[in-house]
């Protein structure tokens, strides 16, 4: 074992009285559902419970922060730890919905600088890309898109096109049909009429647009043929293509939005200490490198990346490109904080005009 490897290994490893303490627990996690959920719950939580005896129980949400908010307030916990985009990472923090905690003392931190490092309460666990999607066996030729402008395009390409009903990603995507570069799309976002923009551009393929609520059903409408192409997760589309023996392909060259998930645990969760020693044991490398391996994500923990096949590592976007749009930093995180409730509530109405 190589000597970083060793040390977070190190830091994480139960003592046998630790173990039979903490084996009588069973942990509620907050994480991904459908076929990306089976491949956590065989890398990760079988794993795990293998480990340590904790018994792992898996609950799905699609980020609703008032979830998390009702527990909280009436002290009635039924989840122990859960997974976040950055927006809700740094609102359930200051709302105090979620425990403060230190992984520097579970990871080693040098190892997560590249997405941004740990937050004030949850830990980066994976980047989760989404991108431009499309059959390639059922567009050939000039009819597969090389740019937003080319998903716009629906008198080149007729068809329906898939969105997220969901206006961050959906709005940054516009934006860069619109010709914004994707490394520009932060700073026209945020800045005064950028918002205004995103919306105009959307209302051009508003007729054309079948919306998706969940990654699962971005993947169904591509696969029976009811959108020509769609906007879709890495994760997401990997497990299609592998399940369904399919060929959809991401153009990557069109731009590309980057989330992290993080991982962070409930405020006053009776299992504290066991949800910790769940999200430590996800964040070490090699456990990132046995999950992203099967899943086909990108690792948040950089030394899990040496620890991939050749293959997988060549299925992932560059991480020097420019044409990836991260879903990160103090002005887009702040951005969304202070307008993100009107924002939403604008889209809600967009869609339902």
């Amino acid at each position: 074992m190589r000597p970083v490897h060793a040390a977070i290994a190190t830091a994480i490893v139960l003592t046998f009285a630790q173990q039979q303490a903490l084996g009588a627990e069973t942990v509620t996690i907050v994480t991904q559902g459908g076929q990306p959920g089976d491949v956590q719950r065989k890398t990760v939580f079988e794993p795990f419970t293998a480990e340590t005896g904790v018994q792992i129980r898996v609950d799905t949400f699609n980020q609703e922060l008032a979830r998390l908010r009702t527990q909280v307030e009436t002290g009635n916990l039924v989840w122990d730890a859960v997974s976040l985009n950055p927006i809700n990472e740094v609102a359930g923090c200051e709302e105090g919905l979620l425990e403060k905690i230190d992984w520097s003392k579970y990871a080693r931190p040098e190892a997560f600088e590249a997405v941004g490092g740990f937050g004030e309460c949850g830990a980066p666990y994976l980047a989760s890309p989404g991108a431009l999607v499309f059959d390639s066996d059922r567009l050939k030729g000039d009819a597969a898109p090389k740019s937003w402008a080319d998903f716009w395009n629906v008198a080149k390409v007729p068809g329906k096109r898939a969105l997220m009903y969901q206006p961050d990603q959906t709005l940054e995507i516009a934006l860069m049909a619109d010709g914004v570069p994707p490394s520009d799309v932060v700073k026209v976002l945020t800045a005064p009429g950028g918002v205004d923009r995103a919306f105009k551009k959307l209302a051009e393929l508003k007729p054309h647009i079948k919306w998706w609520k969940s990654g699962d059903e971005s993947m169904q409408l591509l696969l029976t043929g009811e959108v020509s192409m769609g906007y879709g997760w890495l994760g997401r589309v990997n497990a299609a293509n592998s399940s369904n023996n399919r060929k959809l392909r991401i153009v990557w060259d069109a731009g590309y939005t980057n989330a992290l998930i993080f991982l962070g645990v409930m405020k006053g969760s009776p299992r504290k200490e066991a949800a910790i020693r769940l999200i430590a044991y996800q964040l070490s490398a090699p456990v990132q490198a046995r999950h992203m391996e099967a899943l086909g994500n990108p690792p948040a923990n950089a030394d899990a990346s040496p620890l991939l096949s050749e293959a997988r590592r060549a299925s992932l976007p560059d991480p020097k490109s420019r044409n990836g749009m991260m879903q990160a930093g103090q002005q887009y995180i702040n951005f969304w904080l202070d307008n993100g409730d009107a924002i939403r509530q604008r889209f809600a109405t967009f869609v339902a005009q």
